[in-house]
């Protein structure tokens, strides 16, 4: 019945014609289609969608949910998505505003932006393709958007990205194919058509002669329409965007661009290639697709691109890109893109962007070593699943963004320079050692990561210069340092269970804030005139008396010269404090209150809108 309060454990569940919308005390909405069962765990913010369809917006800065099914979870922070399950044990995730992740059985992640939809397939442990779907079709016809009386309160924020996407269909950016597909029995149009992998490998989108290509191998020493490239002829394919059939790396990706087996640069290598594709900078996007490997044999530079349009030029393995130790490689282009399945390495090779970003895609690792240089005037991204390595190397840019899905960061006698921001994910865990990050002074940000409960940060010998610092670990931080400077300007460090610091002189550290279970500071000195905060799991201040679990510890350091032998010494506060001097705090907070729900009604149900079965 409309405002009854549906309390957890319940499971609800609706009829053939019948909807319902939940509304939690901290906005948090759930709309609810026909069909439909699941039940909702406020303590984790979790749904557990057993079949039909919902609606899910979580207000920003809300705490977000968790959406389950038996195949995968979304996890949801500011956004709003529709999920529906499908007969065969699947679900559909549809992403109308903000960004949603979506973690598969096995571990692995996709991300969705606005206007994208991935269906999850049953048992939940590959990547599916990812489909573009029009969001003003759906909207307007949607029964979970325009289904009730009042309006959704993400509607403006959805209306964005429907004026964003129209504005890229009418540039020609997005082209609507005029495919229908069926959204648990909501038809959605859908736009771009080469991501739609499974209509695309069903209906031979290959043409004869794109296959043929793709069947034979390609030398480029010269001109892209050089006769020693050899047959066939046609190498270039700008329309219809063709695929890697039977590749699961690329399984709804679509190219335009050059086409073969087997791609190999500048197999003469006596002097850097020159390769000009000056006849493509009117496209939007230009590709070297090889089926099989793509091998840079010598320094390769490609002429003629632009950074005024957006242009996507891409270099794609279908097995593997390789790259000749200590060649350079050049595109001055708007977008710059390494594409492959299996770790790339680049041994001593140079690779730099002029005017514009580049990007580094791996299904398995990424290794810098013997003096390797990346350099970008825009953004630098590297996106893999495997390791990313850095020894002996150099990468700057104005942001780097380095995000291992499964795998570890490892910056070894490297050096970091970032302009804006400087972002290394690593989900096993991220190593620094004897390495230099520096980063703007006053407005720069550098942060490591690691997965939830999980992966350590281990830094030691390493200068770090930047006005924002923080580091965010599922299990312990080290920061070893050790005849290092550091100089930050507001530096955060969190863990889940323990951070230890030492050796440091943090007199250069403006304001410091670190939070773990237990936190052990050694052989380090403060700087008087500067606040510094520990929040433990209790709060309480222990002096050169060994490690005592759940508190601050301090061991041999110092404070404006004066050493530190006394827990008087230390200001316990109930917060992180702007003073001046070190603070100690407690992290325990009560127990959540439990979550409450009303249940609103949709308009014109003629039958009862909702039943409700209690597993008590």
């Amino acid at each position: 019945a409309v405002n009854d309060i549906f309390s957890m454990p319940d499971i609800l569940r609706t009829g053939p014609a019948s909807r319902a919308e939940l509304i939690a005390a901290d906005e948090t909405v759930t709309r609810v289609g026909a069909n439909t069962i699941f039940s909702f765990d406020p303590a984790t913010r979790t749904i557990d969608l057993k079949q039909g369809s919902l609606l899910f917006h979580s207000p920003h800065g809300k705490g977000g949910g968790t959406i389950h099914t038996g195949s995968a979870t979304a996890s949801v922070l500011g956004t709003t998505l529709i999920v529906t399950t499908t007969p065969t044990g699947g679900m559909k995730v549809l992403d109308l505003e903000g960004n949603v992740e979506v973690k598969f059985l096995n571990g692995l992640k996709q991300n969705l932006d606005p206007g994208h939809m991935t269906m999850v397939m049953p048992g939940g442990n590959q990547l599916s393709p990812i489909i573009v779907f029009r969001l003003d079709d759906l909207t307007k016809n949607s029964q979970l958007v325009k289904g009730f009386n009042g309006s959704l309160s993400s509607m403006p924020l959805i209306q964005q990205q429907i004026d964003k996407q129209l504005k890229a269909i009418q540039s020609g950016k997005l082209s609507d194919t005029g495919l229908i597909l069926d959204a648990n029995g909501q038809p959605i149009q859908q736009i771009d058509g080469p991501t739609l992998s499974a209509a695309i490998n069903n209906s031979g989108f290959n043409s004869a002669k794109v296959n043929a290509a793709l069947a034979a191998d390609a030398t480029i020493n010269g001109s892209l329409s050089d006769p020693s490239i050899p047959i066939p002829p046609a190498r270039i394919f700008l329309k219809p965007k063709f695929i890697l059939l039977g590749n699961a790396f690329y399984t709804g990706q679509g190219f335009k661009g050059f086409a073969a087996r087997n791609i190999f640069f500048n197999t003469i290598n006596l002097q850097p290639l020159s390769v000009d594709l000056s006849q493509f900078v009117q496209l939007n996007e230009f590709d070297f697709v090889a089926a099989g490997n793509l091998a840079l044999d010598g320094s390769v530079n490609f002429n003629g691109l632009s950074a005024n349009k957006s242009i996507f030029f891409n270099l794609v393995g279908g097995n593997g890109i390789t790259v000749a130790p200590g060649s350079t490689i050049r595109a001055d282009v708007a977008n710059f893109g390494w594409q492959s399945p299996t770790t790339v390495t680049l041994d001593g090779v140079s690779v730099y962007n002029g005017t514009g970003n580049t990007d580094f895609g791996t299904g398995a690792g990424l290794v810098l070593k013997n003096n390797a240089y990346l350099q970008a005037f825009g953004n630098l991204t590297a996106r893999t699943v495997g390791n990313i390595s850095l020894a002996n190397s150099t990468v700057t840019a104005d942001s780097i963004i380095m995000n291992s899905a499964q795998g570890t960061v490892d910056l070894g006698s490297s050096v970091v320079s970032v302009t804006t921001a400087g972002i290394f994910t690593g989900d096993q865990g991220v190593t620094v050692n004897n390495s230099s990050i520096n980063a703007d002074g006053q407005f720069g940000h550098v942060a490591f990561n690691t997965g939830a409960n999980h992966g350590s940060v281990n830094i030691s010998g390493t200068s770090i210069s930047t006005a924002f610092f923080a580091v965010n670990s599922g299990d312990g931080i080290t920061l070893d340092g050790a005849d290092q400077s550091l100089n930050i300007g507001n530096m955060n460090l969190a863990a889940v269970n323990t951070a230890n610091i030492n050796n440091a002189n943090l007199g250069g550290v403006a304001y410091l804030n670190v939070i773990a279970k237990t936190i052990t500071v050694q052989n380090t000195s403060f700087n008087a005139g500067r606040a510094y905060n520990f929040g433990t799991s209790t709060g309480q201040v222990n002096v050169n008396n060994g490690v005592s679990m759940g508190r601050l510890n301090l061991i041999s350091d110092s404070i404006g010269n004066v050493a530190i032998t006394s827990a008087s010494q230390v200001d316990v506060t109930s917060g992180p404090s702007t003073a001046a001097g070190i603070h100690s705090y407690s992290t325990s907070a009560p127990a959540p209150k439990p979550a409450v729900v009303k249940v609103t009604a949709p308009p014109v149900v003629r039958t009862p809108a909702v039943s409700f079965a209690s597993t008590r």
